[in-house]
């Protein structure tokens, strides 16, 4: 069973994100990677926001996803546009938690540039924040760009890392759920109508329930592999931050994008 790493963040120029990429290591948590004192204000700054206006079905959230918009193409560039000059107005003022990420991931993995993926002149989405309210939950799923994003140039990326910064923690439920079980073309026919994978897949694989996270924590994970985040019981919404990070070996650059 692959094994977690916990860092704090004052230790990052000695860990690298390699050990995600081989699949030895599931999970890297860095711990105190952003100023609760941020997270608050961030918190309080999307209080202040219509969210209706963000709204996805059950879950909320600021700045288009990649993988909701595999046949919108033009409609996912025209909302990332949008999206961001809400995150500026929301990070305005303080460390923005999008750059300390593309620093972060540049120090752990030394030689490789960091900057926000664009296609032609168009530039994909930043981040996205989402809040998960009361009853809701994220199914079984991994994430893979290069096989659900084909319309796109991200799909020539060797291999994809995916970064979250937990900004709100809720009192109950939450958590993420990691299996020892990476995505295969064959496992399509467990896929479910609307997003995710039936359970019926995993079968016997074996499962990692990831530590608590603070606020102001970091996670980084290989999302080839099999994940999911429990059902939130608590009435405070959790609220994330996440972005992908798609690595290409041969230039030694890597390219963020939501």
């Amino acid at each position: 069973m692959q094994t977690l790493k916990i860092v704090d963040y004052s230790q990052i120029n000695n860990t690298s994100l390699k050990c995600l990429i081989s699949g030895e290591n599931f999970i890297i948590v860095i711990r105190n990677f952003y100023n609760k004192k941020n997270c608050q204000d961030i918190t309080d700054r999307i209080k202040k926001y219509n969210c209706d206006s963000f709204q996805n079905g059950k879950l909320r959230h600021i700045g288009p996803f990649l993988m909701a918009h595999t046949t919108s193409k033009k409609k996912y560039f025209k909302d990332a546009a949008k999206s961001q000059k809400t995150f500026k107005k929301i990070f305005c003022g303080m460390d923005s938690p999008i750059l300390r990420v593309y620093d972060t991931v540049s120090r752990m993995l030394p030689g490789y540039s960091v900057s926000p993926a664009h296609e032609d002149n168009n530039y994909y989405s930043q981040a996205i924040i989402r809040i998960h309210e009361k009853g809701t939950a994220i199914p079984l799923h991994k994430d893979n760009v290069t096989y659900e994003g084909k319309d796109y140039l991200l799909s020539n990326i060797d291999h994809q890392l995916s970064c979250v910064l937990h900004i709100q923690e809720s009192e109950g439920g939450g958590r993420l759920l990691l299996y020892d079980r990476k995505w295969k073309k064959d496992d399509e026919c467990f896929r479910n109508i609307d997003f995710g994978y039936s359970l019926d897949l995993i079968g016997d694989s074996s499962a990692y329930m990831a530590p608590s996270i603070n606020t102001g924590d970091l996670v980084i994970i290989n999302p080839f592999y099999y994940h999911l985040v429990t059902r939130i019981t608590g009435d405070t919404p959790r609220i994330t931050l996440g972005m992908f990070m798609g690595l290409y070996v041969q230039d030694r650059k890597i390219v963020a994008w939501a």
